[in-house]
Order: structure tokens, then sequence, then C-alpha cells
């Protein structure tokens, strides 16, 4: 299957890139003109806000779902940000949190109310202020939201701090130190998450792939998606919070994200 992604963040030509079966994250980075400014990989953000962050040691995976499912990956929007050797971990999970504001539909309390509080969090411990009982308290929230939230939007959000905080953990301690020597030094603008506006993006099902299964319907807390078993559904865009939990669900790969034009 043919999959376009937008990469950006740290590599010579940002843009849309198409991703065939099998390409490793690696040769998606080269693709793209690798690494600009000759500086070296530290780690790569893969489908926005609620997607998954990834070091070194992952590279030569497939860009694949189920090669991916061990470290938190789900589906998400098709953006995969590049972060060089100077970029400060910290900062960048920061984003892609302060994202999430804007991303979640804001129907369950959990993800609602956990991703703010993780925010200010994050805030904290950016400024150094963060003491050890709010440092545990930022990642037990975490957890919650990744058990407790509707969709899956919200139930990846928890993956890109938690793979963080394991893969560069020194970061997160000179933060708490309020001694980070990346933040310090760094001039550039920080990295943006996300491509496309909340408001410019819908979820849409290929009413050619779809079998009629009904396994969307079903799972959509939103109550978006209908049908009759065996013919194609179809979603209600006044209804759908653009969760991509059908997106994951679909076996068939009949469910895909699209910009809305203007």
């Amino acid at each position: 299957m043919v999959k376009e992604y937008v990469v950006k963040g740290d590599v010579c030509h940002p843009g849309t890139t198409v991703v065939n079966d099998g390409m490793t994250i690696r040769q998606v980075i080269e693709q793209a003109g690798g690494m600009a400014n000759g500086k070296a990989f530290k780690a790569v953000q893969i489908g926005g806000p609620s997607g998954t962050l990834l070091c070194e040691a992952q590279l030569d995976l497939p860009l694949d779902q189920k090669a991916l499912a061990p470290f938190g990956m789900r589906r998400g929007d098709g953006v995969i940000t590049v972060l060089d050797e100077d970029r400060c971990i910290v900062d960048a999970v920061r984003r892609f949190m302060e994202q999430t504001q804007t991303d979640f539909c804001g129907k369950c309390v959990s993800c609602r109310e956990g991703t703010r509080r993780i925010v200010e969090l994050m805030n904290a411990l950016m400024q150094g202020i963060l003491d050890d009982d709010g440092f545990a308290i930022l990642f037990e929230i975490g957890e919650m939201i990744s058990v407790t939230g509707y969709c899956a939007l919200g139930k990846g959000v928890y993956s890109t701090l938690k793979n963080a905080y394991q893969f560069f953990p020194e970061e997160f301690e000179a933060h708490r130190k309020n001694a980070c020597s990346l933040c310090a030094k760094e001039t550039r603008p920080s990295i943006e998450p996300g491509h496309i506006p909340y408001e410019r993006r819908r979820i849409v099902i290929d009413p050619a792939v779809c079998r009629g299964c009904s396994r969307c319907a079903r799972s959509c807390h939103a109550e978006a998606i209908s049908g009759v078993i065996k013919s194609p559904f179809v979603i209600d865009q006044t209804k759908c919070v653009k969760c991509f939990t059908c997106m994951e669900l679909c076996a068939f790969g009949a469910i895909r994200e699209e910009e809305i034009d203007g």
C-alpha cells in the first residue's frame, strides 16, 4: 500500500513524500534529503501529537503500524517530524502536548482535563520548577489517559511522553535542574507540531474499498458512522471528532484523512 506523508523538521527537503510498503524510517528521511546542515539524527515523531516518538535504534524498522505497535504507534495524521541532535526533547514533547489541546474533541474528561494538566506540568518542567511529586504525577496522568481515553487519539497521547523519557532521561533530568544546555544555546525557531489545521481535516470512507463490515461504526464513540452491512458505510462530518479510531480499526484501508479545500 502506498501512502503520502508530510515530512517536516530538520531535513533538507521538507514536504510531501510517498511511502511504499516496506520502506524504513531511515529511507523515508533519506528520501526527504537526509538531515539538514550536516547534523546528526536524534528522534522522529510519527503521526502528530498522539503518534509516537522514536530514536535512532528504530530507524531501520519499516514505517508500518504493526512493526511499530510495540513503541506505541497508532494511526494518526500523516506527519513525520524529524529532530536533529541539537533539539531539546523536552521542548519538543511540550509542544506536541500543547497541540493536543487544539486537536482533541474534549468529550471525555480524562483526556480533556488530563492533557490540560500535562501541559501545565510540562511548562513547569521547562522552567525548572517541577518538584518530585509533580514529575511523578506527569507520568501518572499520561498513563491514566492511555487507559481511560475514549478514542485512539486520546489513548495515544502518552506514548510520546513515555518514549521520550525512556530514550532521553538525561534531558528531563537537566530540565528538572533548570540546566538544559540545548535550550541555552538554541537560536532556531522551535519545531511546530501538526500540519493540517484541525478544522481543515475530515475523515472519509472510500466506498470502492469499504466492505461494509460495520467495525468502524461499532467503534465510533461519536456515533458518526452509519450504513448497512455489506454496503459502504459513511461518516457524518457534523458528528465526527476526527479521532482516527476508525482508521486504526479498518482492516481494508478504506478510511483516510483528507484536507478540506479552502
